[in-house]
């Protein structure tokens, strides 16, 4: 196969590893539904990294052998190494005001919009809703955020792109810092999640801390990578889009207060932008 055709496959399967974690393991349980009726320990509200991981194994299986036939003629991995050297964190004025506004915006929300939101959220809540919930909040949970850096890890060594395998390295660090400081207020603060303030156990059961949300900074964390630094606008209006439908989708579905996600996108940006762009070095400044 040519380069050109095994990137091209390459493209197309990881496309469709990425759909299948989002839906995985909804497929086996519709043909078991189909076909079979046997007793699974796994339904469609089980998703990738979470519940079932027994069932994550035959995924991973699959996706561990893609990537080893992406990355057979890879033999420089210095790249990432030199991402990981490159990084530094710049706080400048500028962040402290940004901090500074993002805690009053919390507060503002926190003391006029909160219940509202979660009000009408009861209102326009419907079987079909929660359809688009599920898939939305896969997004932010699990491993599909794993998935999201993988892929530009992956691609960006399988097709020289030294950019991709900064957007990687990036959004590695930053999640890990947001992942951090999730735990952290979580204990912290421990407020109630919506679903428990509207009754016991109303929407779902869980009893877990509600400020901030942990899928809703991953994926503002991730998503703001790309919309401070990714050249193509197309590539980040989709993360913005992303990362939006993640934190609405975490309201809608009662597990957070609409104070929750804003505090929570604010973290996930900050994470971002403590790590200043960085201008690649051009063809003629590399010679």
């Amino acid at each position: 196969m040519s380069i050109d055709g095994k990137r091209n496959a390459a493209t197309a399967i990881f496309v469709a590893l990425l759909i299948l974690s989002v839906f995985w393991p909804s497929p086996v349980v519709s043909v078991n539904r189909l076909c079979c009726n046997a007793s699974l320990s796994v339904d469609e509200l089980s998703f990738l990294g979470r519940e079932a991981p027994a069932w994550d194994v035959v995924y991973w299986c699959v996706a561990g052998l893609f990537a080893l036939w992406v990355l057979y003629d890879v033999h420089d991995f210095a790249p990432v190494v030199a991402e990981f050297r490159a990084v530094r964190f710049r706080f400048r004025a500028l962040t402290w005001i940004a901090v500074v506004v993002a805690a009053s915006l919390v507060l503002l929300v926190w003391m006029f919009i909160d219940s509202d939101v979660t009000a009408w959220a009861e209102k326009v809540n419907s079987d079909t809703l929660e359809d688009w919930i599920r898939i939305a909040n896969r997004f932010g949970g699990g491993m599909n955020p794993v998935m999201i850096i993988l892929f530009f890890a992956l691609a960006g060594l399988a097709y020289a792109k030294r950019e991709w395998v900064s957007y990687a390295v990036r959004m590695t660090i930053a999640g890990a810092i947001g992942g951090a400081l999730v735990q952290i207020v979580k204990f912290a603060v421990g407020r109630t999640r919506p679903e428990l303030w509207l009754g016991p156990f109303h929407h779902a059961r869980a009893s877990a801390s509600s400020f901030p949300s942990g899928h809703t900074v991953g994926a503002f964390a991730l998503a703001g990578v790309l919309m401070l630094r990714a050249e193509s606008k197309t590539l980040r209006w989709v993360a913005a889009v992303l990362a939006f439908a993640v934190a609405l989708s975490r309201v809608l579905a009662f597990r957070h207060w609409t104070s929750d996600v804003t505090a929570s996108a604010a973290i996930g940006l900050l994470a971002a932008a403590a790590m200043p762009a960085r201008p690649l070095p051009s063809p003629r400044s590399s010679r």
